[in-house]
């Protein structure tokens, strides 16, 4: 299963016809929005799990001098969040309002 936010026929809709600078662009930032949000997906469940083992640690009474690791998390995250963001701006300065919507997902269906 591909995971992507922008999928591969996504991209060639959005590149098609388009000047080769412009197309190479808009290839660049759809990846740089899927790598972040992959990166941001793999970080964040990390720090949950972590958190989950501090707390059975916690439990235990056991040491928690071991857990340092958690602490460069939150900057991995922020770095990804902060590059997301960037190539969601290369991609509104690149695409029209159309476009950008059809790279949005679907809302979830009412409760």
């Amino acid at each position: 299963m591909n995971d992507d936010r922008i999928s591969c026929k996504q991209l060639g809709q959005l590149i098609e016809g388009r000047d080769r600078p412009a197309a190479h662009a808009i290839e660049n930032a759809a990846r740089g929005v899927n790598a972040a949000e992959s990166t941001i997906r793999r970080t964040a469940a990390m720090i949950g799990a972590k958190l989950g083992e501090i707390e059975q640690r916690l439990d235990r009474g056991l040491s928690l001098n071991d857990l340092g690791e958690l602490q460069r998390m939150p900057a991995e995250l922020d770095r990804a969040v902060t590059l997301r963001q960037h190539h969601w701006q290369v991609l509104g300065a690149l695409l029209t309002e159309a476009e950008l919507a059809s790279l949005q997902p679907p809302a979830p269906p009412a409760p």
